[in-house]
């Protein structure tokens, strides 16, 4: 009987290891300790308490914990890395914690969101313990969350509170841990609420039909939003340019301050003199608003280097921004003379260093 009794102590003790609920634990291991005689009894619960002290530090995630030698309470070891991934799955209450997934997540997020934490849970890589019933209970949220008839009737379910099946397994949980039932009756009544588990390869495919509904929408809608751009980009097209295209091929000079630009034939048949008087406005104002722009850009650029030079007394960029080229403002200052009206630039005319 006291051999039964400190297997089922123990079995409690790791089953609130793997859920985090350390303070439970220790006091299990406290009331186990009273009245045992055993001396490797005596020695395997405080060997399990230590490492339970560790684990309530959290001191280094890569550190290996365990394995116990005085039982086979916990018979590999392990890190806290390994158990933290494993207790946050146990904590949670359905299947969308389980995958850290929305309610309204799709198929492909799903499945990416299983693999993701399959990597991290699968028994071959993890060695903590409750990592094979953290991985069985990824696996069943995946298997319900990806079909579309189980997760219909899952949320029906969970909207309504009909959760009777978690909750007769968990009045059963708490009654086995505080009864004296033999070890092997408790795993197979455990067992029997459980839903057999299958691997990944071994399952059937999943229907997808409201996921592939919902991918044809979205192409559909993608596809005429990049019509509508496209019909917009091409009704908005200027109808000239400041340099020769394909479209752009004649050739010709505003009448004000004779700019060159190039516009189509065709488009060029259509205006009138006085649409073109306006064309030709705006096309100054665009050249002259643009030349000065870039004017500013290489005065400024010039004015750097002339005070980088000065003050690091370095002749020969002295010299070089002396005779350094200012198109735009050259070509500026040649626009304005041009005209009646003389150009004048926001600053100081442009002078030559």
């Amino acid at each position: 009987m006291n051999r039964r009794r400190m297997d089922l102590c123990v079995d409690n003790v790791v089953s609130d290891l793997c859920l985090g609920h350390y303070e439970q634990a220790l006091r299990r291991i406290n009331e186990g300790l009273d009245g045992l005689q055993d001396h490797e009894e005596i020695m395997a619960l405080l060997e399990l308490k230590n490492i339970l002290v560790r684990l309530r530090l959290k001191g280094e995630a890569q550190r290996t914990i365990g394995p116990t030698r005085q039982s086979d309470a916990l018979p590999h070891g392990f890190t806290l890395a390994m158990l933290d991934v494993v207790q946050k799955v146990l904590q949670c209450r359905n299947h969308y914690e389980v995958l850290r997934v929305s309610h309204y997540a799709t198929y492909s997020e799903v499945k990416r969101a299983y693999h993701k934490l399959a990597l991290r849970l699968h028994p071959d890589k993890n060695k903590s313990p409750g990592a094979e019933q953290a991985f069985r209970r990824i696996s069943e949220a995946a298997d319900c969350l990806t079909d579309c008839q189980k997760r219909i009737e899952y949320n029906i379910a969970t909207a309504v509170g009909d959760q009777c099946h978690d909750q007769d397994r968990s009045e059963y949980k708490d009654y086995a841990g505080e009864s004296e039932i033999h070890k092997e009756d408790y795993a197979d009544q455990e067992a029997a609420f459980r839903r057999p588990y299958q691997s990944a390869n071994q399952r059937m495919p999943q229907r997808q039909s409201l996921y592939q509904t919902e991918q044809l929408v979205i192409g559909v809608v993608a596809a005429l939003v990049f019509l509508f751009v496209t019909m917009h980009y091409i009704t908005a097209a200027p109808a000239y340019s400041f340099t020769p295209t394909r479209t752009h091929s004649f050739r010709r000079l505003s009448q004000t301050r004779h700019v060159a630009y190039y516009m189509s034939p065709t488009d060029l048949s259509k205006y009138t003199e006085q649409q073109l008087a306006k064309l030709e406005a705006e096309i100054e104002e665009v050249y002259i608003s643009d030349l000065t722009q870039r004017c500013r850009q290489e005065r400024t650029l010039r004015d750097t280097l002339f005070l980088r030079a000065r003050q690091g007394n370095n002749q020969k960029l002295l010299q070089h921004v002396g005779h350094m080229p200012t198109p735009a403002c050259q070509a500026l200052l040649q626009l304005g003379r041009s005209s009646h009206n003389p150009l004048l630039l926001e600053n100081e005319s442009v002078k030559e260093v």
